[in-house]
């Protein structure tokens, strides 16, 4: 194949493997991700996928994701092969060896999907099976205790995403400030329709492309990369059904077997919005029209941010 545009990475990942499984492998494809990059090894040892992160500790996320997700899922996810450091460039990467299963992402699936009904049916089967796990001591915290209630659990997440959106540091535009101010303030408000409802285990990160699928008929096959997977609230995992192969609607799909309560149409931007402030804190990431273009959803949704849908609000 062409030179890999990560060469180096490329390298790294082929000793990685002949140090930790002990046998040569060829590279097959390389795929650049958000949080690193994965390298897709063919090797005597066996078939792998050697992730290199960008954020220090996401691998060790991705390791504790994976053995919460794993017993509760209908389809196959990665075994941790071998996990530790490697220098790359002059920085310290964390590695993860993963198991490589059978599979392509939905945008290498022939199209039209075969029977895109039954592919949205097995994705959300998988979510389903996620949330139906709950804990009695109530939501999860960062530091791994427990509230019984929603709301303290979401202010202890989404705090730090709030001082950040609001530092002097951060890239967000002054209005763009003043939305975030205001979902912070009204955040009581958008959770009260959940009040006294179960936690449930979450992906935190569920769009169609951290599946596996046939590349011919579209059945699903695997699950992949769960980012900060805690129990929370379902609905802070299925505003990503969405995301990718908006075809599927797997969203549609979800809300036929959970009757949500009243205000989602606004809610599942409202915890987009924070969701993409914590990406953003994690990476020092920011796309200005992306904010704007979700700020504007919420808008359409919710009159209280009407006043940042409308176009002299962008960029402001």
């Amino acid at each position: 194949m062409e030179k890999s545009a990560f060469s180096e990475y490329a390298t790294a990942a082929l000793a990685c493997y002949q140090a930790q499984c002990g046998g040569v492998a060829t590279l097959d494809r390389e795929i650049s991700g958000f949080y690193g990059c994965a390298l897709l090894l063919s090797g005597s040892a066996g078939d792998v996928v050697v992730k290199f992160g960008w954020q220090s500790a996401r691998a060790e996320q991705e390791v504790i994701g994976l053995s919460r997700l794993a017993p509760h899922c209908r389809v196959a996810m990665p075994d941790v092969i071998w996990r530790g450091t490697m220098m790359v460039l002059g920085a310290e990467r964390d590695v993860l060896i993963l198991s490589r299963l059978p599979g392509v992402a939905p945008w290498d699936v022939a199209k039209p999907w075969a029977n895109p009904e039954q592919t949205a049916q097995q994705v959300v089967d998988v979510l389903l099976g996620w949330h139906a796990v709950s804990d009695e001591r109530g939501f999860e915290l960062p530091d791994a205790g427990f509230v019984d209630e929603l709301l303290s659990a979401f202010e202890a997440w989404t705090l730090p995403l709030h001082d950040y959106v609001q530092s002097d540091a951060s890239p967000f535009t002054p209005q763009q400030k003043l939305a975030y101010a205001l979902l912070w303030q009204e955040r009581q408000r958008f959770l009260a329709p959940l009040a006294g409802m179960p936690s449930s285990l979450v992906h935190d990160d569920p769009h169609a492309g951290n599946f596996l699928f046939d590349a011919n008929n579209g059945e699903l096959l695997a699950a992949l990369d769960p980012c900060d997977v805690a129990f929370r609230h379902r609905e802070q995992d299925i505003f990503h059904l969405a995301d990718v192969a908006p075809e599927l609607n797997l969203l549609e799909t979800y809300l036929q077997h959970y009757p949500a309560p009243p205000g989602f149409a606004a809610r599942r931007w409202f915890f987009s919005l924070w969701d993409d402030a914590k990406h953003s804190r994690n990476l020092r990431w920011y796309d200005v029209q992306w904010f704007d273009d979700k700020l504007a959803k919420l808008a359409l949704e919710d009159a209280a941010f009407a006043k940042f849908g409308s176009k002299e609000a962008s960029h402001a």
